[in-house]
Protein backbone atom coordinates (compact mmCIF):
# COMPACT_ATOMS: atom_id res chain seq x y z
CA UNK A 1 0.00 0.00 0.00
CA UNK A 2 1.12 3.53 -0.85
CA UNK A 3 0.19 6.82 0.73
CA UNK A 4 1.10 10.44 -0.72
CA UNK A 5 1.02 13.52 1.32
CA UNK A 6 0.15 16.53 -1.14
CA UNK A 7 1.91 19.96 0.11
CA UNK A 8 2.22 21.10 3.68
CA UNK A 9 0.34 20.16 7.34
CA UNK A 10 0.56 20.77 10.69
CA UNK A 11 4.07 19.13 12.03
CA UNK A 12 2.28 17.26 14.38
CA UNK A 13 0.13 15.85 11.69
CA UNK A 14 2.76 15.00 9.27
CA UNK A 15 4.78 13.32 11.81
CA UNK A 16 1.84 10.88 12.91
CA UNK A 17 1.06 9.65 9.32
CA UNK A 18 4.50 8.95 8.68
CA UNK A 19 4.12 6.92 11.75
CA UNK A 20 1.39 5.32 11.23
CA UNK A 21 3.15 4.18 7.71
CA UNK A 22 5.83 2.63 9.05
CA UNK A 23 3.34 1.44 12.00
CA UNK A 24 1.21 -0.28 8.86
CA UNK A 25 3.89 -1.26 6.46
CA UNK A 26 2.81 1.70 3.96
CA UNK A 27 5.09 3.63 1.46
CA UNK A 28 5.21 7.13 2.10
CA UNK A 29 5.68 9.66 -0.47
CA UNK A 30 5.27 13.50 -0.31
CA UNK A 31 5.26 16.63 -3.08
CA UNK A 32 4.65 19.86 -2.41
CA UNK A 33 2.67 19.84 -6.57
CA UNK A 34 -0.85 19.16 -7.32
CA UNK A 35 0.28 17.79 -10.81
CA UNK A 36 1.49 14.69 -9.91
CA UNK A 37 1.97 11.24 -12.00
CA UNK A 38 -0.70 8.43 -11.53
CA UNK A 39 1.65 6.23 -9.56
CA UNK A 40 -0.97 3.74 -7.81
CA UNK A 41 -1.49 5.47 -4.33
CA UNK A 42 -3.43 3.59 -2.37
CA UNK A 43 -3.73 7.23 -0.29
CA UNK A 44 -3.92 10.81 -1.25
CA UNK A 45 -3.50 13.46 1.55
CA UNK A 46 -3.95 16.67 0.60
CA UNK A 47 -3.98 18.68 4.31
CA UNK A 48 -5.17 22.10 3.37
CA UNK A 49 -3.45 23.34 -0.07
CA UNK A 50 -4.83 21.75 -3.32
CA UNK A 51 -8.23 20.74 -3.87
CA UNK A 52 -7.22 17.81 -5.87
CA UNK A 53 -10.05 16.26 -8.43
CA UNK A 54 -10.83 12.28 -7.36
CA UNK A 55 -11.55 11.74 -11.07
CA UNK A 56 -7.72 13.09 -12.02
CA UNK A 57 -6.74 9.20 -9.88
CA UNK A 58 -9.50 6.82 -9.99
CA UNK A 59 -7.96 3.86 -8.77
CA UNK A 60 -7.06 6.23 -5.25
CA UNK A 61 -8.88 7.19 -2.11
CA UNK A 62 -8.05 10.60 -0.86
CA UNK A 63 -8.00 12.04 2.90
CA UNK A 64 -8.88 16.40 2.65
CA UNK A 65 -8.15 18.10 5.57
CA UNK A 66 -7.94 19.55 8.37
CA UNK A 67 -6.49 22.52 7.27
CA UNK A 68 -8.82 24.03 4.32
CA UNK A 69 -10.74 26.85 6.08
CA UNK A 70 -11.62 27.62 9.95
CA UNK A 71 -15.14 28.27 8.98
CA UNK A 72 -16.97 26.44 5.29
CA UNK A 73 -17.59 28.32 2.58
CA UNK A 74 -20.04 26.62 0.39
CA UNK A 75 -18.42 28.21 -3.03
CA UNK A 76 -15.03 25.90 -2.13
CA UNK A 77 -14.52 23.68 -4.46
CA UNK A 78 -14.72 20.59 -2.62
CA UNK A 79 -18.31 21.74 -2.22
CA UNK A 80 -19.15 22.61 -5.90
CA UNK A 81 -16.46 20.32 -7.74
CA UNK A 82 -16.97 16.86 -6.18
CA UNK A 83 -19.47 14.37 -7.64
CA UNK A 84 -22.09 12.11 -5.50
CA UNK A 85 -19.77 9.24 -6.78
CA UNK A 86 -16.70 10.46 -4.66
CA UNK A 87 -18.82 9.89 -1.04
CA UNK A 88 -17.04 6.18 -1.50
CA UNK A 89 -13.27 7.05 -1.84
CA UNK A 90 -13.27 10.57 -0.21
CA UNK A 91 -13.11 12.02 3.49
CA UNK A 92 -12.70 15.29 4.59
CA UNK A 93 -11.26 14.69 8.48
CA UNK A 94 -12.27 17.54 11.01
CA UNK A 95 -10.21 16.55 14.13
CA UNK A 96 -13.18 16.30 16.24
CA UNK A 97 -17.34 16.59 16.70
CA UNK A 98 -17.66 20.11 18.20
CA UNK A 99 -15.65 21.31 14.68
CA UNK A 100 -18.55 19.83 12.52
CA UNK A 101 -21.18 21.57 14.75
CA UNK A 102 -19.73 24.53 14.60
CA UNK A 103 -19.44 24.26 10.72
CA UNK A 104 -22.89 23.13 10.64
CA UNK A 105 -23.65 26.76 11.43
CA UNK A 106 -22.46 27.80 8.49
CA UNK A 107 -23.20 24.93 5.50
CA UNK A 108 -25.45 21.43 6.07
CA UNK A 109 -22.33 19.41 6.31
CA UNK A 110 -24.54 16.30 5.98
CA UNK A 111 -25.30 17.15 2.28
CA UNK A 112 -21.62 17.15 1.00
CA UNK A 113 -20.50 14.66 -1.44
CA UNK A 114 -17.40 14.32 0.58
CA UNK A 115 -18.25 13.00 4.25
CA UNK A 116 -16.85 15.04 6.97
CA UNK A 117 -15.29 12.64 9.70
CA UNK A 118 -14.27 13.82 13.26
CA UNK A 119 -11.22 11.45 13.69
CA UNK A 120 -8.39 12.80 15.34
CA UNK A 121 -4.81 12.87 14.75
CA UNK A 122 -2.58 9.62 16.62
CA UNK A 123 -0.33 10.47 19.59
CA UNK A 124 3.33 9.97 19.65
CA UNK A 125 4.16 7.47 21.96
CA UNK A 126 4.07 8.59 26.11
CA UNK A 127 4.46 6.61 28.93
CA UNK A 128 3.11 7.53 32.09
CA UNK A 129 4.41 8.62 34.89
CA UNK A 130 5.58 6.16 37.38
CA UNK A 131 3.20 5.79 40.73
CA UNK A 132 5.07 8.26 43.17
CA UNK A 133 4.03 10.72 46.49
CA UNK A 134 6.58 12.96 46.31
CA UNK A 135 5.53 15.28 43.55
CA UNK A 136 7.98 18.28 43.01
CA UNK A 137 5.01 20.41 42.07
CA UNK A 138 1.19 19.83 43.14
CA UNK A 139 -0.09 20.98 39.44
CA UNK A 140 1.11 22.53 36.57
CA UNK A 141 -0.99 25.58 35.17
CA UNK A 142 -1.24 25.97 31.07
CA UNK A 143 -2.50 28.88 30.00
CA UNK A 144 -3.65 30.02 26.42
CA UNK A 145 -5.75 32.59 24.82
CA UNK A 146 -7.57 33.34 27.38
CA UNK A 147 -8.59 36.69 29.90
CA UNK A 148 -5.30 37.01 31.87
CA UNK A 149 -8.18 37.37 34.99
CA UNK A 150 -9.00 33.85 34.62
CA UNK A 151 -4.97 33.05 35.52
CA UNK A 152 -5.09 35.41 38.13
CA UNK A 153 -7.83 34.10 39.87
CA UNK A 154 -6.31 30.72 39.28
CA UNK A 155 -2.87 31.66 40.97
CA UNK A 156 -4.82 33.34 43.96
CA UNK A 157 -6.40 29.96 45.02
CA UNK A 158 -3.71 28.14 44.64
CA UNK A 159 -1.67 30.32 46.86
CA UNK A 160 -4.05 30.86 48.86
CA UNK A 161 -3.93 26.94 49.72
CA UNK A 162 -0.65 26.90 49.87
CA UNK A 163 0.10 24.72 46.47
CA UNK A 164 2.89 24.40 44.40
CA UNK A 165 2.68 25.65 40.99
CA UNK A 166 4.56 25.76 37.45
CA UNK A 167 2.68 28.39 34.54
CA UNK A 168 3.59 26.81 31.32
CA UNK A 169 2.33 29.40 28.70
CA UNK A 170 0.90 28.10 24.85
CA UNK A 171 4.11 28.50 22.65
CA UNK A 172 6.77 29.62 25.54
CA UNK A 173 8.23 26.21 26.65
CA UNK A 174 10.14 22.98 25.17
CA UNK A 175 8.01 20.03 25.00
CA UNK A 176 9.92 17.63 26.53
CA UNK A 177 10.46 19.57 29.58
CA UNK A 178 6.82 20.32 29.58
CA UNK A 179 6.11 16.63 29.62
CA UNK A 180 9.34 15.48 32.32
CA UNK A 181 7.41 18.38 34.98
CA UNK A 182 3.95 16.76 33.96
CA UNK A 183 5.76 13.34 35.41
CA UNK A 184 6.90 15.56 38.40
CA UNK A 185 3.08 17.10 38.91
CA UNK A 186 0.26 15.23 40.67
CA UNK A 187 -2.17 17.15 38.86
CA UNK A 188 -2.90 19.86 35.99
CA UNK A 189 -5.08 23.01 35.76
CA UNK A 190 -6.02 24.07 31.93
CA UNK A 191 -7.20 27.51 30.89
CA UNK A 192 -7.66 27.31 27.26
CA UNK A 193 -9.45 28.09 24.04
CA UNK A 194 -10.63 26.28 22.15
CA UNK A 195 -8.42 23.18 20.23
CA UNK A 196 -9.36 21.23 17.19
CA UNK A 197 -7.79 18.21 18.93
CA UNK A 198 -5.21 19.86 21.48
CA UNK A 199 -1.51 17.93 21.34
CA UNK A 200 -0.58 19.44 24.35
CA UNK A 201 -3.43 18.71 26.45
CA UNK A 202 -3.66 15.19 25.03
CA UNK A 203 -0.11 15.14 26.17
CA UNK A 204 -0.78 15.89 29.61
CA UNK A 205 -3.41 13.36 29.61
CA UNK A 206 -0.92 10.64 28.30
CA UNK A 207 1.31 10.99 31.34
CA UNK A 208 -1.45 9.83 33.13
CA UNK A 209 -1.64 13.60 34.53
CA UNK A 210 -5.61 14.42 35.65
CA UNK A 211 -7.14 17.27 34.20
CA UNK A 212 -9.02 20.53 36.06
CA UNK A 213 -10.24 22.30 32.88
CA UNK A 214 -11.69 26.00 32.66
CA UNK A 215 -13.30 25.25 29.65
CA UNK A 216 -14.59 27.45 27.13
CA UNK A 217 -18.64 27.73 26.02
CA UNK A 218 -17.77 29.28 22.36
CA UNK A 219 -14.82 30.36 20.52
CA UNK A 220 -15.30 33.57 21.08
CA UNK A 221 -13.91 32.43 24.57
CA UNK A 222 -10.49 33.13 22.98
CA UNK A 223 -8.78 36.49 24.54
CA UNK A 224 -5.54 37.52 22.49
CA UNK A 225 -5.56 41.36 23.56
CA UNK A 226 -9.54 41.13 22.52
CA UNK A 227 -12.13 38.72 22.10
CA UNK A 228 -11.92 36.59 19.04
CA UNK A 229 -14.80 35.29 16.75
CA UNK A 230 -17.28 38.39 18.21
CA UNK A 231 -18.03 39.63 14.87
CA UNK A 232 -19.73 36.61 14.11
CA UNK A 233 -23.43 36.41 14.74
CA UNK A 234 -23.19 32.17 15.11
CA UNK A 235 -23.19 31.10 18.62
CA UNK A 236 -19.88 28.98 17.71
CA UNK A 237 -20.07 26.12 20.87
CA UNK A 238 -16.32 24.88 21.36
CA UNK A 239 -14.37 22.86 24.14
CA UNK A 240 -10.74 22.94 25.26
CA UNK A 241 -11.14 19.30 25.58
CA UNK A 242 -11.90 17.85 22.27
CA UNK A 243 -11.41 14.58 22.93
CA UNK A 244 -12.34 13.64 26.71
CA UNK A 245 -14.30 11.47 29.16
CA UNK A 246 -14.89 11.78 32.90
CA UNK A 247 -11.66 9.49 33.42
CA UNK A 248 -9.84 12.45 32.68
CA UNK A 249 -10.60 15.02 34.91
CA UNK A 250 -13.22 17.23 35.74
CA UNK A 251 -14.40 20.26 33.63
CA UNK A 252 -15.77 23.82 34.96
CA UNK A 253 -16.79 27.45 33.04
CA UNK A 254 -16.82 29.98 35.88
CA UNK A 255 -14.37 31.93 38.42
CA UNK A 256 -17.18 30.55 41.14
CA UNK A 257 -17.53 26.82 39.90
CA UNK A 258 -13.46 26.86 39.67
CA UNK A 259 -12.95 28.05 43.08
CA UNK A 260 -16.29 26.05 44.59
CA UNK A 261 -15.53 22.29 42.94
CA UNK A 262 -11.98 22.45 43.25
CA UNK A 263 -11.61 20.17 46.25
CA UNK A 264 -13.95 17.90 44.44
CA UNK A 265 -11.44 17.13 41.69
CA UNK A 266 -8.52 17.47 44.18
CA UNK A 267 -10.26 14.59 45.98
CA UNK A 268 -11.16 12.31 42.95
CA UNK A 269 -7.91 12.05 41.93
CA UNK A 270 -6.63 8.57 42.80
CA UNK A 271 -9.85 7.63 40.29
CA UNK A 272 -8.99 9.16 37.20
CA UNK A 273 -6.59 7.09 34.68
CA UNK A 274 -6.56 9.44 31.63
CA UNK A 275 -3.61 7.41 30.25
CA UNK A 276 -6.03 4.99 29.92
CA UNK A 277 -8.31 6.87 27.69
CA UNK A 278 -5.20 8.06 25.65
CA UNK A 279 -4.52 4.45 24.89
CA UNK A 280 -7.97 3.25 24.13
CA UNK A 281 -8.88 6.03 21.68
CA UNK A 282 -5.50 8.61 20.89
CA UNK A 283 -2.34 6.55 20.04
CA UNK A 284 -1.36 6.05 16.02
CA UNK A 285 -2.81 2.58 15.35
CA UNK A 286 -6.12 3.26 17.10
CA UNK A 287 -6.16 6.67 14.92
CA UNK A 288 -4.89 5.54 11.84
CA UNK A 289 -6.87 2.71 12.02
CA UNK A 290 -10.11 4.83 12.11
CA UNK A 291 -8.92 6.41 8.90
CA UNK A 292 -8.74 3.15 6.83
CA UNK A 293 -12.19 2.08 8.57
CA UNK A 294 -13.55 5.64 7.16
CA UNK A 295 -12.30 4.67 3.42
CA UNK A 296 -13.18 1.05 3.67
CA UNK A 297 -9.27 0.19 3.06
CA UNK A 298 -7.34 -2.64 5.00
CA UNK A 299 -3.64 -3.48 4.88
CA UNK A 300 -2.01 -6.74 3.99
Amino acid sequence: MKLLQVGDSHPRNSEFIIRACKLFSIEYHRTNSDQFPDNGYDIIWSPGTFWIDPDRYPSSKFIFGPQFWVFPNAKHAIFTQSKPEHKDRCIYVCLSDWIINVWNEFIDTTKSNIPFVPIPFGLEDIQPKAAITNYTYDCIVYFKARHPSLLAHCESILQSRGLRYRVYRYGSYQRQEYIDTLKQSRFAIWIGSHESQGFGFQECLATGTPIYVYDVKSMKDEFTGQYGYSDHKEQLVATTASHWSDTCGLKVYSNEEFTSRLDEFMAAIPSYDPAAFVKAQLTDRVCFQRFLDALNLKCI
